[in-house]
């Protein structure tokens, strides 16, 4: 993963205000006190030295389609729920963390993960319905799913340090 920065992730945060998703966006200056946030409303906050502000924009659908790690989307029909990506400051530090909902059971989620990880150059290894591994960069990856009633799955995945 790419050192992230707070203003270039402004624009995945716009774009993806949702009723239904949180996203927040941490980057850790010298005094660790820059963060972009948004909630349930459509409300984005920004906190960062010099700048403090908060606006609403419409609420915009955002699924499995409109998201990818390295080239990996969501399993199709996925809608997520909450984004949070950390920027520690360097190029080796940075969290990304997705919490998604899929319209499948986890052993048919977890497969379809596998094999398009696989694809796009991630070493993965599974471990009952879940994942772990490096992306193709190297940075470590986990993907935690589990069964929400009939054909349908929570999913936890987490990219980075």
């Amino acid at each position: 993963m790419n050192r992230l920065s707070a203003s270039l992730l402004l624009p995945m945060a716009l774009a993806a205000c949702h009723g239904s998703a949180n996203i927040s966006l941490d980057g850790n200056d010298s005094d660790d006190n820059s963060v972009i946030a948004t909630d349930a409303n459509g409300r984005i906050q920004i906190k960062a030295p010099g700048v403090q502000g908060s606006i609403t924009l419409p609420k915009m659908p955002l699924d499995a389609k409109d998201f990818d790690i390295d080239g990996v989307t969501l399993y199709p029909g996925s809608t997520l729920k909450n984004l949070k990506v950390n920027d520690k400051g360097d190029d080796k530090d940075g969290e990304v963390i997705v919490e998604f909902e899929s319209p499948a059971a986890p052993t048919v989620v977890r497969d379809w993960f596998r094999d398009n990880m696989t694809k796009q150059g991630f070493k993965v290894t599974t471990k009952d319905d879940n994942l772990i591994g490096t992306t193709d960069d190297g940075q470590p990856f986990a993907l935690q799913l589990s069964a929400q009633g009939d054909a349908k799955t929570k999913g936890l995945m987490q990219v980075g340090h």
